[in-house]
């Protein structure tokens, strides 16, 4: 600034038109030079020049080094992890036929797309999965436990391949938080819910405080489900498949990879899969009970329902079926004696039909109870000793 102080003006003749703003001259005048920096000029038949005083001596360079050059690689997306889940309805926002689809991948390619085909072309969109799934393994094996109340014995722990896990409240739990399907040998999946997680190790967490076999899953319990058994949190991450009624039970080809790429690249891979619709399934009646009447026998149980069951206001549960139906299977082993239907939560086995089919009164009897819909079929059963 102080050697700038001083400004200058004059005019140079064309000849000298090559100087541009910005050049450094020296004007000798009265026997000095002065070393001036032009900082501003006009062009007319003659250059007027405006510059200010400069001493080049002031200025150091700075010291500085060159940077590699870096270029980051582009992100390479190989094969994404994809679960495949058939599961009851567990939430309200889902038609209850539908499957779902939870996946994971690192890097993150934004989504997972998968697309359905009853061929091998013509393959279309039917879910993308958006946000990386909570996934992991269970390291220890499982036993049955008791349903419709807390299990205390079994305690689960889990390696996940992504996320966290975390404990909630006793209430929270209650109100639906902290749900998860854990994977048996037979492809089945129990829903259960845990109220306490606590990080053992890496990416390892012991879940203790169970509710087990909710959503009419008990009958997906094991003694045990061995270590090694797929473990999916039933968060967001978790997708609903876009079906109809009329695709339930049909195995369909089914492509997967990052969504920002064609399904025809190299990182989609291919599974043959389709859906049960278990949230069409009626859940498994409980509490049979039984009578003689006289040498009759009569068979009672407690029905339960898969919508609206939640609230202690009514006197009895919705029915959620188009209409009340349930069969009795008599069982002799494994093989069936006979199937009594009936239309209300009871059935008669008459002492003439325990004859036909025993030669006598027998003093009990093992049975299967089914609710039975117009549109799955079959529900879950419950067996007991009569």
């Amino acid at each position: 600034t102080w050697t700038a102080r001083e400004s200058v003006q004059f005019a140079l003749p064309p000849s000298r038109l090559a100087l541009e703003v910005g050049d450094v001259v020296t004007l000798r005048q009265a026997g000095r030079d002065w070393k001036l920096r032009i900082t501003g000029m006009s062009e007319r038949a003659f250059a007027e020049i405006e510059a200010r005083t400069i001493d080049p001596d002031v200025f150091v360079p700075v010291p500085w080094t060159t940077r590699p050059w870096h270029v980051p690689p582009a992100p390479v997306f190989g094969p994404s992890l994809a679960v495949f889940l058939d599961l009851p309805r567990f939430r309200e926002s889902d038609e209850p036929h539908v499957g779902h689809v939870a996946a994971f991948q690192d890097p993150w390619p934004g989504g997972v797309a998968f697309y359905r085909s009853p061929e091998t072309t013509g393959y279309q969109l039917r879910a993308t999965a958006a946000a990386k799934a909570t996934l992991g393994v269970t390291t220890n094996d499982l036993y049955a436990g008791p349903t419709w109340r807390f299990d205390h014995a079994n305690r689960i722990t889990v390696q996940l391949d992504h996320g966290t896990l975390s404990s909630v409240s006793e209430i929270a739990l209650l109100a639906g938080a902290n749900m998860a399907a854990i994977e048996n040998d037979d492809g089945e999946w129990e829903i259960i819910q845990f109220r306490d997680a606590t990080l053992i190790g890496t990416n390892t967490y012991e879940l203790a405080v169970l509710l087990r076999g909710q959503f009419g899953t008990e009958g997906a319990m094991r003694s045990p489900v061995a270590a090694g058994a797929r473990f999916v949190l039933l968060d967001s991450a978790v997708t609903a498949v876009n079906m109809s009624v009329e695709e339930i039970a049909l195995d369909f080809n089914w492509r997967y990879g990052p969504a920002n790429l064609d399904y025809s690249h190299a990182s989609y891979q291919q599974v043959t899969q389709g859906f049960s619709g278990l949230g069409l399934r009626p859940y498994s009646p409980v509490h049979a009970t039984s009578k003689r009447l006289g040498n009759d026998l009569e068979i009672a149980w407690l029905r339960r329902t898969r919508e609206g069951g939640d609230s202690w206001a009514g006197l009895e549960v919705p029915l959620g079926e188009e209409s009340e139906l349930y069969e009795v299977d008599i069982l002799d082993g494994a093989s069936v004696k006979r199937t009594l239907s009936t239309t209300e939560p009871k059935a008669i086995y008459s002492e003439a039909d325990q004859i036909v089919d025993w030669g006598a009164v027998q003093p009990s009897y093992a049975v299967r109870i089914y609710q039975v819909s117009a549109t799955f079929g079959r529900g879950v059963a419950l067996a007991a000793t009569v």
